[in-house]
Parts: C-alpha cells; structure tokens; sequence
C-alpha cells in the first residue's frame, strides 16, 4: 500500500560561523543559542542559570550553586565568548524587521514622545545633509632669498645624511697641473 505523504527530512542543521564550529560540542553551541531565548531572563535575573539548563547541563537534583559554577566556567571560556560575539552579530542581522515595524508604529503615531526625533532621525538616515567646506589658506609674504638659501643646504643636507647624494670631494693637500699633448705633425 502506498501513501502519497511527502518525505518528512530532519531540519537541517545551521551552518554555525568559524567561532560557533569551534565549539567543542553542541551543548556549548546551545549554551549560546540559549542566550538568546525569548524567554530567558536578563543579566543577573539568571541568564546564566537558564543557559545552561536549556543547554542539559546539570541533573534534576543539581543545585542552583552548581549550576552556575559550571555556567560561569563555560561563560568564561575563551572560544565560548568569541562565539558569542559572533551569534550576537547574526542575532543583530536578523532583528532590522522587527526594528523596522517598531520604528513605522513610532512614525505612524503622531502623539508618541519622541514622534519628532524618530522622524528626524529616519531622515538624517535616509538623505544625509551635505555640507562642502573650502578652505583657502595665502601665504601674502614676499619669498626671501636667505630664507630660500636656509632651505635649500638643510635640504642638501638631510640628502646627504640620507645618502642620496655624495658630500662634495674635498682637495686636502695637492698641486693641480694641467697637462696638455701635442700630437705629431
């Protein structure tokens, strides 16, 4: 007997990014999804305590103080926080519909309080204001020749330091002759 019910497959896992894969098991991985819950409570409300319950740490008997020794160790564990890091980041990409709607209901109700400042504040957004600046700086002093000069040898000089160009060769002690040949006639 055959039944026209489509095949049922198993939801398919997320693709998790660098930090969340390195967690080393999938409790850890809940650890940090649990963080997230709707449901869960605030920062010391019990944040902590949830996460790890949710994520199966712990038995029915284990207490409240151990619990969260063990919440606190794995909080606390390097490649945990940086997989925080990252699933806060997704989290946040996932939350501009919801922060949209929220922002259209502000629009949409003229007797809200800050009414104003979200209308302004979605216009700065979405058509900045553009200033141009142009600053024009004259030197109105007449160039001087001695200034020029000064210029110019710390110029040569820091050349020189810098071995771009070779100091001038200087004669010591010698006698210049000037030799001329004749060729023969």
């Amino acid at each position: 007997m055959t039944t026209n019910t489509p095949d049922i497959a198993e939801p398919e896992r997320p693709e998790w990014g660098p930090a969340m894969a390195a967690l080393p098991n999938e409790r850890q991985r809940a650890f940090v999804c649990a963080l997230y819950d709707e449901d869960a409570p605030r920062k010391g409300e019990g944040l902590l305590l949830y996460a790890a319950r949710k994520a199966g740490y712990g038995t029915a008997m284990s207490s409240t103080k151990s619990l969260s020794v063990i919440a606190n160790r794995i909080v606390h564990d390097d490649r945990v926080q940086a997989a925080v890091v990252e699933h806060s980041r997704s989290v946040l990409r996932a939350v501009p519909p919801e922060a949209i709607r929220s922002l259209k209901d502000l629009l949409r109700n003229p007797k809200a309080r800050d009414h104003a400042r979200a209308i302004a504040m979605v216009i700065d957004r979405t058509d900045p204001l553009h200033t141009t600046t142009t600053l024009r700086i004259e030197d109105a002093r007449p160039p001087s020749l001695e200034l020029t000069q000064k210029v110019l040898d710390r110029i040569e000089e820091l050349m020189q330091r810098a071995g771009m160009i070779s100091p001038p060769s200087k004669l010591i002690d010698g006698e210049c002759h000037a030799e001329t040949e004749q060729e023969p006639i």
